[in-house]
Protein backbone atom coordinates (compact mmCIF):
# COMPACT_ATOMS: atom_id res chain seq x y z
CA UNK A 1 0.00 0.00 0.00
CA UNK A 2 1.33 3.38 -0.86
CA UNK A 3 -0.13 6.22 1.72
CA UNK A 4 -0.77 9.89 0.51
CA UNK A 5 -0.12 12.01 3.24
CA UNK A 6 -0.33 15.84 1.90
CA UNK A 7 -0.82 19.06 3.64
CA UNK A 8 -3.15 20.71 1.54
CA UNK A 9 -4.30 17.75 -1.59
CA UNK A 10 -5.13 20.84 -3.83
CA UNK A 11 -5.84 23.75 -2.50
CA UNK A 12 -8.12 25.92 -5.20
CA UNK A 13 -8.84 22.47 -7.25
CA UNK A 14 -6.28 22.49 -9.39
CA UNK A 15 -4.27 19.40 -10.28
CA UNK A 16 -1.58 18.85 -8.35
CA UNK A 17 0.99 16.08 -7.79
CA UNK A 18 -1.29 14.72 -5.21
CA UNK A 19 -4.17 14.44 -7.30
CA UNK A 20 -1.81 13.07 -10.03
CA UNK A 21 -0.44 10.77 -8.07
CA UNK A 22 -4.02 9.29 -6.85
CA UNK A 23 -5.11 8.95 -10.51
CA UNK A 24 -1.87 7.25 -11.64
CA UNK A 25 -1.64 4.73 -8.87
CA UNK A 26 -5.74 4.21 -7.91
CA UNK A 27 -4.66 1.52 -4.97
CA UNK A 28 -2.84 4.36 -2.98
CA UNK A 29 -4.60 6.12 -0.51
CA UNK A 30 -4.84 9.50 1.47
CA UNK A 31 -4.67 8.17 5.03
CA UNK A 32 -1.90 7.87 7.87
CA UNK A 33 -1.38 4.34 8.55
CA UNK A 34 -2.07 2.98 11.82
CA UNK A 35 0.36 -0.32 11.27
CA UNK A 36 2.84 -0.68 8.05
CA UNK A 37 3.55 -4.03 6.43
CA UNK A 38 6.61 -4.29 4.84
CA UNK A 39 6.04 -3.63 1.29
CA UNK A 40 3.71 -0.40 2.59
CA UNK A 41 5.60 3.28 1.85
CA UNK A 42 4.20 6.38 3.05
CA UNK A 43 4.78 9.54 0.94
CA UNK A 44 4.87 12.39 3.82
CA UNK A 45 4.86 16.17 3.58
CA UNK A 46 7.43 17.49 5.01
CA UNK A 47 5.98 20.06 7.46
CA UNK A 48 3.58 17.11 8.68
CA UNK A 49 6.38 16.41 10.68
CA UNK A 50 7.66 12.84 11.35
CA UNK A 51 5.28 9.25 10.76
CA UNK A 52 5.29 7.76 14.22
CA UNK A 53 4.60 4.41 12.91
CA UNK A 54 7.70 1.91 13.41
CA UNK A 55 9.14 0.39 11.30
CA UNK A 56 7.64 2.12 8.56
CA UNK A 57 9.27 3.21 5.04
CA UNK A 58 8.54 6.76 4.09
CA UNK A 59 9.81 9.03 1.61
CA UNK A 60 9.92 13.22 2.83
CA UNK A 61 8.59 15.43 0.08
CA UNK A 62 10.94 18.59 1.01
CA UNK A 63 9.16 21.03 -1.14
CA UNK A 64 9.36 24.18 1.32
CA UNK A 65 11.21 26.73 0.51
CA UNK A 66 11.20 27.88 4.63
CA UNK A 67 14.71 26.86 5.33
CA UNK A 68 15.98 29.34 2.52
CA UNK A 69 13.62 31.76 3.68
CA UNK A 70 15.22 32.19 7.21
CA UNK A 71 18.14 32.59 5.66
CA UNK A 72 17.27 35.20 3.27
CA UNK A 73 14.50 37.45 5.63
CA UNK A 74 16.88 36.63 8.82
CA UNK A 75 13.76 36.07 10.52
CA UNK A 76 13.43 33.30 13.53
CA UNK A 77 9.48 32.97 12.34
CA UNK A 78 9.89 30.01 10.86
CA UNK A 79 11.73 28.22 13.65
CA UNK A 80 9.05 25.76 14.81
CA UNK A 81 8.27 24.67 11.27
CA UNK A 82 11.75 23.93 10.16
CA UNK A 83 12.20 22.29 12.96
CA UNK A 84 8.91 20.03 12.04
CA UNK A 85 10.31 19.67 8.43
CA UNK A 86 14.06 18.36 9.78
CA UNK A 87 12.41 15.81 11.93
CA UNK A 88 10.51 14.51 9.20
CA UNK A 89 13.89 14.46 7.24
CA UNK A 90 15.44 12.96 9.49
CA UNK A 91 13.22 10.06 10.32
CA UNK A 92 12.41 9.16 6.79
CA UNK A 93 14.14 6.23 5.02
CA UNK A 94 13.96 8.89 1.76
CA UNK A 95 14.34 12.39 1.20
CA UNK A 96 13.09 14.17 -2.14
CA UNK A 97 13.53 18.22 -2.85
CA UNK A 98 12.59 19.90 -6.58
CA UNK A 99 15.32 21.38 -7.06
CA UNK A 100 19.28 20.94 -6.63
CA UNK A 101 19.26 24.43 -4.88
CA UNK A 102 17.71 23.08 -1.66
CA UNK A 103 19.49 20.21 -1.58
CA UNK A 104 22.08 21.64 1.11
CA UNK A 105 19.29 21.68 3.46
CA UNK A 106 18.84 18.49 4.15
CA UNK A 107 22.01 16.79 3.14
CA UNK A 108 22.70 16.44 7.16
CA UNK A 109 20.14 13.65 7.36
CA UNK A 110 21.43 11.42 4.77
CA UNK A 111 21.00 11.10 0.88
CA UNK A 112 18.69 13.48 -1.24
CA UNK A 113 17.29 13.11 -4.47
CA UNK A 114 16.25 15.66 -6.65
CA UNK A 115 12.98 14.58 -8.55
CA UNK A 116 11.63 18.54 -10.24
CA UNK A 117 7.82 18.81 -10.07
CA UNK A 118 6.23 18.18 -13.25
CA UNK A 119 4.11 20.62 -15.57
CA UNK A 120 1.42 19.62 -17.93
CA UNK A 121 3.24 20.96 -21.29
CA UNK A 122 -0.28 20.15 -23.21
CA UNK A 123 -1.96 22.84 -20.83
CA UNK A 124 0.93 25.40 -20.74
CA UNK A 125 1.98 25.76 -24.19
CA UNK A 126 2.05 28.27 -26.72
CA UNK A 127 -1.55 28.79 -28.50
CA UNK A 128 -1.05 31.46 -30.58
CA UNK A 129 -3.89 32.99 -30.11
CA UNK A 130 -3.26 36.35 -28.44
CA UNK A 131 -5.37 38.20 -30.24
CA UNK A 132 -8.61 36.39 -29.24
CA UNK A 133 -7.49 35.74 -25.46
CA UNK A 134 -6.98 39.65 -24.74
CA UNK A 135 -10.95 40.06 -26.14
CA UNK A 136 -11.78 37.16 -24.25
CA UNK A 137 -10.38 38.69 -20.78
CA UNK A 138 -11.30 42.44 -21.98
CA UNK A 139 -7.51 43.02 -22.19
CA UNK A 140 -5.77 45.89 -24.63
CA UNK A 141 -5.01 44.98 -28.12
CA UNK A 142 -2.38 47.57 -28.32
CA UNK A 143 0.04 47.40 -25.39
CA UNK A 144 2.30 45.56 -24.19
CA UNK A 145 1.12 43.30 -21.30
CA UNK A 146 3.47 41.26 -18.51
CA UNK A 147 1.65 38.74 -15.97
CA UNK A 148 2.66 37.88 -12.63
CA UNK A 149 0.77 36.13 -9.97
CA UNK A 150 1.26 35.21 -6.53
CA UNK A 151 0.78 36.37 -2.97
CA UNK A 152 2.23 39.44 -0.63
CA UNK A 153 4.14 37.00 1.45
CA UNK A 154 7.62 38.79 1.04
CA UNK A 155 8.79 35.86 -0.87
CA UNK A 156 7.01 36.21 -3.83
CA UNK A 157 8.27 39.46 -4.58
CA UNK A 158 5.10 41.84 -4.88
CA UNK A 159 7.26 44.63 -3.97
CA UNK A 160 9.65 44.33 -7.17
CA UNK A 161 6.09 43.95 -9.53
CA UNK A 162 5.03 47.43 -7.88
CA UNK A 163 8.43 49.00 -8.47
CA UNK A 164 8.94 47.35 -12.70
CA UNK A 165 5.37 48.34 -12.73
CA UNK A 166 6.07 51.99 -11.71
CA UNK A 167 9.51 52.65 -13.97
CA UNK A 168 7.64 50.67 -16.88
CA UNK A 169 4.59 52.63 -16.93
CA UNK A 170 3.97 51.87 -20.50
CA UNK A 171 2.96 48.04 -19.81
CA UNK A 172 0.02 46.75 -18.94
CA UNK A 173 -0.47 44.23 -16.51
CA UNK A 174 -2.50 40.55 -16.05
CA UNK A 175 -1.97 39.73 -12.26
CA UNK A 176 -3.20 36.48 -10.93
CA UNK A 177 -3.96 35.58 -7.13
CA UNK A 178 -4.19 32.68 -5.32
CA UNK A 179 -6.72 34.28 -2.71
CA UNK A 180 -9.43 36.91 -2.78
CA UNK A 181 -7.19 37.94 1.08
CA UNK A 182 -4.18 37.97 -0.37
CA UNK A 183 -4.95 40.46 -2.90
CA UNK A 184 -3.63 43.66 -3.20
CA UNK A 185 -4.61 45.18 -6.65
CA UNK A 186 -2.26 47.11 -8.71
CA UNK A 187 -3.26 50.30 -11.26
CA UNK A 188 -2.92 49.22 -15.15
CA UNK A 189 -3.76 46.22 -14.52
CA UNK A 190 -6.84 43.41 -14.56
CA UNK A 191 -6.78 41.49 -11.64
CA UNK A 192 -7.98 37.66 -11.44
CA UNK A 193 -8.56 35.85 -8.32
CA UNK A 194 -8.51 31.84 -8.03
CA UNK A 195 -8.01 31.25 -11.86
CA UNK A 196 -8.13 27.24 -13.37
CA UNK A 197 -5.10 26.27 -14.73
CA UNK A 198 -6.87 26.37 -18.02
CA UNK A 199 -7.68 30.23 -17.26
CA UNK A 200 -3.63 30.72 -15.97
CA UNK A 201 -2.67 29.53 -19.46
CA UNK A 202 -4.78 31.63 -21.36
CA UNK A 203 -3.84 34.50 -19.36
CA UNK A 204 -0.40 33.71 -19.71
CA UNK A 205 -0.70 33.20 -23.53
CA UNK A 206 -2.12 36.78 -23.32
CA UNK A 207 0.84 38.26 -22.30
CA UNK A 208 4.07 39.15 -24.19
CA UNK A 209 6.25 37.98 -21.01
CA UNK A 210 5.91 36.67 -17.44
CA UNK A 211 8.12 39.01 -14.63
CA UNK A 212 9.99 36.70 -12.07
CA UNK A 213 9.82 38.66 -8.52
CA UNK A 214 10.93 36.05 -6.56
CA UNK A 215 13.39 36.47 -3.77
CA UNK A 216 14.20 32.95 -3.22
CA UNK A 217 16.60 31.17 -5.48
CA UNK A 218 14.23 28.22 -7.10
CA UNK A 219 11.68 29.00 -9.46
CA UNK A 220 8.00 28.60 -8.20
CA UNK A 221 5.09 26.63 -9.86
CA UNK A 222 3.96 29.50 -11.92
CA UNK A 223 7.63 30.46 -13.48
CA UNK A 224 7.85 27.01 -14.37
CA UNK A 225 4.36 26.81 -15.74
CA UNK A 226 5.41 30.63 -17.74
CA UNK A 227 8.44 29.08 -19.47
CA UNK A 228 6.61 26.01 -20.99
Amino acid sequence: MIFLNAEVISGLGEDTFWTWFKREFPNSAFAIPQVMYPNDVVLRYSTLGPLNVFPSKSIALLWELIPEMKVVFSSNEWDEKIKKINSTAKYSTYRVVATPLAKKYYEQFGSVDVIPIGVDTDLFSPSGEKKSLRNKYNLPLDKKIGIWGGTTHPMKGFERLKKYAQENSDIYWIIVWKQDSEASFLNGASNFVKVSQQQLAELMNAADFYLSCGMLQPFYMIEWEAMA
